[in-house]
Parts: structure tokens; C-alpha cells; sequence
């Protein structure tokens, strides 16, 4: 049976839990996987904008259209929306 059927994960994240990875680490790979990771801003399902991996908000301040950040802001700003 194909593995990321049985359990909705894909190898990626399968093979983090096998390996006794961190959880922040496991999570992240699933986030990816699943919202993506974008650095310009988006509308989301609601039409709220958004940026990174759903964040609304970056550094107290609203997501707006035409913003743009680096991965390693995107990286913090995740970093703090998972912990």
C-alpha cells in the first residue's frame, strides 16, 4: 500500500519521525508541504492577505498587497507562528 495514502504523510515527513528528528523540524516539512511557503504576499480562502506560511501579520504590522520578504525572513516569521 502506497505509504502516503495509508497515513496522509508524505516520505519527507515519514522519514523525520524514523529518524527521531526534532518536532519543530518534522513540522516544518509538513507546513511546506502543505501551505506552501510563499515571500510575496497572497489572498488566502478568506481573502485575508497573507505571506510566508499563512502568517497576517509581520513584526506587529499587517500584511499588504505587494509585500515582499527574503526565505530567511519567512523563516523567522514562521519559526515564530510554530512556536
Amino acid at each position: 500500500m502506497n505509504t502516503k495514502i495509508r497515513y496522509g504523510l508524505s516520505a519527507a515527513v515519514l522519514a523525520l519521525i524514523a529518524v527521531g528528528a526534532p518536532a519543530p523540524d518534522i513540522l516544518d516539512q509538513f507546513l511546506d508541504e502543505k501551505e506552501g511557503n510563499h515571500t510575496t504576499a497572497y489572498r488566502d480562502g478568506s481573502g485575508i492577505w497573507t505571506i510566508c506560511r499563512g502568517a497576517t501579520m509581520v513584526d506587529g504590522k499587517p500584511v499588504i498587497p505587494g509585500m515582499k520578504l527574503s526565505k530567511e525572513k519567512c523563516d523567522q516569521v514562521n519559526a515564530i507562528e510554530r512556536d
